[in-house]
């Protein structure tokens, strides 16, 4: 009885209870890998891109360099650099593809489901420098996604690379 006689004391000591709030455009996360080593700072639901020399700040997911929790081997920016970006991510219902190349080449993508089934597909064909592509996700469910990129240089071997996306 003290102890329930102490509690209702002790609350209304306090009328009013302010606690921490996160937007989706507060917080700020950036990270990289350097050898053998990763690091990141903070996580986010804000979607944003932010470059300098040599340095990378985003507000999104960032892409971890290990391939333990998901089993790939071709991460994609290890693969591509900075010749292929692709984002938002997370992101709503756009996403955004831009491709760089020094060389002309074939380019391909498939987007792949949590459950490995394929839910978009794209040909793109010979590129000679650079490709932009939007792919409307608002008929996909949230969820996980893969984004497979291959690309066939003219002369050389062909490149495969696996981004991981977010669809809030």
């Amino acid at each position: 009885m003290r102890l329930i006689f102490f509690f209702i004391t002790f609350l209304s000591n306090f009328p009013e209870a302010k606690a921490q709030s996160i937007t989706p455009y507060v917080f700020n996360n950036g990270g990289g890998y350097f050898s053998a080593m990763e690091w990141s700072i903070g996580e986010s639901v804000s979607i944003a891109n932010f470059l300098a020399s040599g340095y990378s700040l985003n507000t999104g997911v960032l892409q971890p360099m290990t391939s333990i929790v998901t089993a790939i081997n071709e991460y994609g920016p290890a693969v591509f650099g900075t010749q292929i970006t692709i984002g938002p991510n997370p992101t709503n219902n756009l996403l955004h593809i831009k491709a760089r190349f020094n060389q002309a080449g074939s380019l391909s993508f498939q987007l792949i489901d949590a459950k490995s089934t394929i839910v978009f597909t794209q040909e793109v064909g010979t590129i000679f420098s650079s490709y932009e592509k939007d792919i409307l996700m608002e008929n996909y469910p949230s969820g996980i996604f893969y984004m497979k990129v291959y690309f066939k240089p003219s002369a050389g071997n062909t490149k495969t690379g696996i981004y991981k996306i977010i669809k809030l």
